[in-house]
Formats: structure tokens, C-alpha cells, sequence
């Protein structure tokens, strides 16, 4: 079953490390031309620092179909532009982001491209160490390079610092939480609505969350199959962003930090209220993060990080249900948000590349779609083919994907929502008890932020 893309995706896992960073920022290239017709850039050679291994150079398993692909992009590029492109293999993230520091700092040159997981690459991007894009590259073009909302932490000052290869397929689909699953034959022997139906039909809301965690607990020769898994944490971050409440939020011209707004405070007391009160004898007892029970059976949905799906639900499980969070009072119907701590793939060109402007073009070329898969629609056509039971699964995978935002979760700003759930506090306690700590973050790390988005894509 889905036997593609099993041999594709298996593998997928990404390390992320922390390291240290400056502040500064480089100057914008200001003039752009998509056009590569034409170019002949004489033999000039790309080294090209990327996070893989030798049988997964360019993220795709090798011998897999996208893998050969990739490869050919690759020759392809060289050919039509007279250019050597060098892959330099790192073994990490970390590999990529101090080499590039390092070189930096010495004065020598080690890499033009670069790349890897943001959460490695984004201390290069605010310590100067990498150009801007917007005047290179026509980041607008969110199915080619990913939204504002997944390029987020390579957003800094005054530009975006590194795009993604969205328009290639599979790379970027294990980045995100959470999601739900569902095992759908629980729902029919249940006799219950397929709950893809109330997201159809705009009543996939947190009242109808409460109202099917208690229709699906029920007993199997004395054996409680319970509605709902999910880790504590997990499920608080989401009952924010499903209330339409971003990490932090741009109003009025100031930076807020979203569990500060009302609609944050609605979510956390309502998270507590279904963790702790309404909901608590319809959740798993197990509110660690073991992604398995859904897979033995243990459970009718389980809330998970989108790689769960790709490493083990779509083939262990013969009819998953894919459904995004249930939204609150506050969201924006339809648009599901999720959250990354580290996009990879991140891919940015170095300050000291040694052609600046057709490094950017052969990045542009590189990251074309390919043949059969140049649109959305394409996408959506193969994960329904291949990976999920139903086109209404890989539309909504696709959504959540898009609007996939950076939790700051390095930076501390989930420390509010982890300390929600385990207190006994008041959720407006404990929001107070943050506010030192969140307005340096606010100043240090979220400001400059919003500057950059706002330079980049407008309020």
C-alpha cells in the first residue's frame, strides 16, 4: 500500500541544534530578474552546503523516483546554465551553521548556498551571515518558496533570509503539529459522523470536540478505547492556534504575545477546562508523547506532529482520517493554523557568495517544480493516490502545512503554555508572572521579527 511513497518518506528526520548568534543585517541586492534565458555563466562554480547524506543528498531517498528527479534538476541546471554546482554533504545542521560562521568570521569563503533546518540557519540569518531574498527573488510566490507563515523564522530586520523548496513534493510535510487522526473504522462502528464532515460543513468547533470525545469512549471486552490522545502540552498549543492565536500577534502597531490577547486567555482556560474537567475521562491516561496508541487501537484520534502520519500512520493503519484541530470562537473559518519549531530544507546564499545574482537564479531554476507536479492541484492529485484514503485528507494536510507558523519555541515563548497546563494558578496569574520575560523577548526577538515581515509582505 502507498508503496511511492513509503520509500520516500521513511527516513525523514531532522536534528536540530542550538547555537549562538549576532545581530546585524546585510544590505538588499535591489534589483531582480527571473528570467534564466540566456545565461551562460561560464563554468562558475556553486559550493553548496547542505545537511544529507550520500543516499539522501538532495532529501529524497536514493533510487526513489523524486530522488531521481532531483538529481536530474540538478545536471539539468549545470547544463542549461553553464554552471558546476558542488554538493558539500554536513552530517547536521550544526555542521552547516558553525562552518558558515567560521568562514565568516576568518574571512574565507566555504559555501554560496546553504542549506538546512532553520533552527540552525536562523542565528546565521540575524548575525548578517546571509543576503536578503526579497530583491532577488520573487518571494511572493508562496507555492514556489512557502507562505510568509512557514518562512517565519528566516524572517529578520528588514527581509526574508532563506526560501524552502515547497514546490517540491514531500520535503516539507513532516515539519509541523499537530494534526489529528482518526481511525475511521472506530467511527463506523461507532455509527458515528465521519467528522470530516463537520469540518466540510464549518462545525468542526470546540464544543462539537467536546460533544465526540464523549461519543467515542467506549468499552471493548471491559477495555476502555478512549476518544483522544495527545500530549499535554501539544493539545494547549493547539487550542490556542485553533482559536485563531498566533505565538505572537502585530496589533496596532505593537507586538503582543498571543496567550497575552483575549482570544489566547479563552484558549488556555478552555485547554485546562477539557484536559482537566469536561473532557478528562474520554483522554488517553497516557498524556506523553507516545503517537503509538492510535496504531494499536488504544484510541479513535490521536494528536500528533505531522511526521507521525508519514513515518507510521499512512501505511500501519488500513482507513486514517486526517482532520485539523477544532476552532474556537476566534479563527478564521478554514484556516487551520499549526506551528514548526525548525523548517528545513531552509535554504539561504551566503554573504560572500561569489556571484551573488546567479547563485539567486541557479536557486530559482533548482527549485522549479517538477515535471507532473508544477501545480497544487498535481500535489493534491499524487497524496491522494499515494499517501492518503481520501482527497479531503490531502487538502487539509496541505492547509495546515501552509499555515504552519514559528512557535519561538527556542526562544522561550512557550514556556506560558507549558506552565498553563501543570498549574494550578490562574491562567491571568500566570500570564502576569511572564510579562518581564516576554517583553525582552518581545524587544530582543519578536519586534525585529515583525519589522521583517512587514518589510517583506505588507501588514
Amino acid at each position: 500500500m502507498k508503496n511511492l511513497f513509503k520509500s520516500i518518506a521513511l527516513l525523514l528526520v531532522f536534528t536540530f541544534v542550538l547555537c549562538s548568534c549576532q545581530n546585524s543585517s546585510p544590505e538588499i541586492i535591489p534589483e531582480y530578474s527571473t528570467s534564466s534565458s540566456d545565461k551562460d555563466f561560464d563554468g562558475l562554480k556553486i559550493n553548496w552546503g547542505i545537511e544529507g547524506t550520500d543516499d539522501k543528498k538532495l532529501g529524497y531517498i536514493s533510487s526513489t523516483v523524486f530522488a531521481d528527479m532531483a538529481a536530474q534538476r540538478v545536471k539539468d541546471v549545470e547544463t542549461s546554465l553553464n554552471c558546476e554546482i558542488n554538493l558539500i554533504l554536513e552530517s547536521s545542521g550544526w555542521d552547516v551553521n558553525s562552518k558558515l560562521s567560521a568562514s565568516i568570521m576568518s574571512g574565507s569563503q566555504v559555501y554560496d548556498l546553504v542549506r538546512c533546518g532553520s533552527y540552525n540557519l536562523a542565528p546565521n540569518a540575524r548575525a548578517g551571515h546571509l543576503i536578503g531574498l526579497s530583491g532577488l527573488l520573487d518571494v511572493q510566490n508562496t507555492e514556489k518558496w512557502g507562505t510568509r507563515r512557514m518562512l517565519q523564522s528566516m524572517i529578520w530586520k528588514d527581509d526574508v533570509y532563506a526560501v524552502l523548496p515547497y514546490a517540491w513534493p514531500d520535503l516539507l510535510y513532516t515539519c509541523f503539529g499537530h494534526a489529528v487522526g482518526v481511525n475511521e473504522n472506530y467511527i463506523a462502528q461507532l455509527g458515528q459522523t465521519d467528522p470530516r464532515e463537520y469540518v466540510e460543513s464549518d462545525t468542526w468547533n470546540w464544543d462539537k470536540f467536546e460533544e465526540v470525545l464523549a461519543a467515542y469512549t467506549f468499552d471493548v471486552n471491559g477495555t476502555t478505547v478512549y476518544a483522544l490522545s495527545s500530549h499535554e502540552p501539544y493539545l494547549v498549543q493547539m487550542m490556542m492556534l485553533s482559536n485563531g492565536c498566533p505565538m505572537s500577534v502585530y496589533e496596532d502597531g505593537n507586538v503582543v504575545m498571543g496567550a497575552h490577547t483575549e482570544a489566547g486567555k479563552v484558549a488556555l482556560e478552555r485547554a485546562r477546562s477539557i484536559f482537566r474537567e469536561t473532557c478528562s475521562d474520554y483522554i488517553h491516561p497516557d498524556r506523553g508523547t507516545d503517537y503509538s496508541h492510535i496504531v494499536k487501537g488504544d484510541v479513535v484520534m490521536g494528536v500528533a506532529w505531522s511526521a507521525e502520519f508519514f513515518n507510521s500512520y499512512v501505511y500501519e493503519m488500513d482507513n486514517l482520517g486526517v482532520l485539523p484541530f477544532p476552532q474556537g470562537p476566534n479563527a478564521t473559518p478554514g484556516v487551520y493554523l499549526t506551528y514548526h519549531d525548525s523548517m528545513p530544507f531552509s535554504t539561504g546564499i551566503t554573504v560572500n557568495a561569489n556571484d551573488i545574482e546567479a547563485t539567486a537564479i541557479i536557486l530559482s531554476e533548482l527549485y522549479e517544480p517538477f515535471e507532473g507536479y508544477e501545480t497544487k492541484e498535481d500535489i493534491i492529485n499524487y497524496l491522494s493516490s499515494q499517501v492518503f484514503f481520501d482527497r479531503r485528507d490531502a487538502v487539509l494536510f496541505l492547509n495546515m502545512v501552509e499555515n504552519t507558523e514559528y512557535g519561538f519555541f527556542r526562544e522561550g515563548a512557550r514556556k506560558v503554555l507549558d506552565t498553563a497546563i501543570g498549574s494550578n494558578e490562574s491562567i491571568t496569574s500566570i500570564i502576569e508572572s511572564f510579562e518581564s520575560a516576554n517583553e525582552v523577548l518581545s524587544q530582543d526577538i519578536l519586534e525585529p521579527h515583525y519589522a521583517g515581515m512587514i518589510a517583506v509582505y505588507g501588514e
